[in-house]
């Protein structure tokens, strides 16, 4: 039986809110906020967030602007316009981009930039989390956007290995009913032990707020479109598995911007699946992004710490996660 959801309208209006106050800080030169000052933050989710608006001249303009000052010749979006912040997490922007021009038919930027991404993939599936440390561990985070890149680029054999990878780390789980731990070494295993102030960037407790939510979400939002990908429908088992815990954590998941992408993975496992827990999942989160969203149009992160960057790769991201929500849920309808 099909369910009707009814949250889709709001979704949409919301969609659209962000991408006008998205669109009042594209500059001239087809930038995004003030990357000499911020780097990467403001605009790696803009080409992706464009693309979901249907706004190609915009998204053109950030792509020319992205080729001519921040692509390198081997595939890499570096220099000083990338700045710091994600070199414990380098894969994980780069494949932002690299869907986002692709989606935009910048296959110029998307064909170098997947070359360079590859480079990053550890043999055991996983994509580590540093460019030039090959020893670095690999994480759920960096490995399912790269693996949502390879999906998007046409690279389905490196997709699969990603699929593999996460199944391992899932089988690794001691007890996914109470935490779900997302790091992993080649050779060392599922990293389970750490210091206590170190529990978030580790795992996901259901007792404890404030957790790395994300992971699960995206996830189940790579697993998923895997599974279509491949017609194999164990992957989006695998992917509802990594949500399951979504549904025993705290109430406070739904207070936080991290709660996003567990809605886009709920709803694309629910526009596969037809499973109704994962709907509820998806429109939860739903009121939730609707009601986070700001006097602005566009949505800040959680904790109190906001400045424009950080608005707008937050409001970039929900752009994006909106309209896939929206996808997902409509596939059943």
């Amino acid at each position: 039986m099909v369910v009707q959801s009814s949250i889709t309208g709001k979704l949409m209006e919301a969609r659209e809110r962000g991408v006008q106050y998205l669109l009042g800080q594209q500059r001239a030169d087809g930038a995004i906020g003030n990357p000499e000052k911020d780097g990467l933050g403001p605009y790696y989710k803009a080409l992706w967030a464009l693309a979901a608006a249907g706004r190609s001249d915009e998204g053109n303009r950030l792509a020319t602007w992205v080729a001519h000052n921040v692509l390198t010749e081997e595939g890499d979006f570096a220099g000083e316009l990338r700045g710091k912040l994600f070199d414990y997490s380098y894969a994980y922007p780069n494949a932002w981009m690299i869907v986002g021009a692709h989606k935009l038919g910048r296959f110029d930027i998307s064909r170098r930039g997947i070359e360079f991404l590859l480079g990053l993939q550890h043999e055991s599936g996983g994509f580590r989390i540093q460019r030039d440390n090959t020893d670095a561990p690999q994480d759920v985070l960096n490995s399912s956007q790269a693996g949502n890149a390879c999906l998007f680029t046409g690279h389905l054999a490196e997709a699969k290995t990603v699929g593999r990878f996460l199944r391992t780390v899932w089988d690794a789980q001691p007890h996914p009913d109470k935490e779900l731990f997302f790091v992993y070494k080649a050779g060392t295993g599922l990293r389970t032990e750490f210091a206590e102030d170190r529990q978030r960037l580790h795992s996901i407790r259901i007792d404890t707020p404030r957790q790395m939510y994300f992971n699960m979400g995206i996830a189940a939002a790579f697993l998923t479109r895997l599974a279509m990908a491949t017609g194999d429908g164990s992957w989006v088992g695998l992917g509802r598995n990594y949500l399951q815990i979504g549904l025993n954590v705290l109430d406070e998941m739904y207070e936080t911007a991290q709660v996003g992408k567990v809605g886009w993975g709920a709803a694309l496992v629910y526009g596969a699946t037809g499973d109704e827990k994962m709907l509820h999942l998806a429109e939860r989160v739903g009121d939730a992004l609707v009601a986070q969203q700001t006097d602005t149009g566009g949505w800040d992160n959680t904790g109190g710490y906001v400045n424009d960057a950080i608005r707008i790769e937050v409001t970039c991201e929900f752009i994006v996660l909106l309209d896939e929500m929206i996808a997902g849920i409509g596939a059943r309808a």
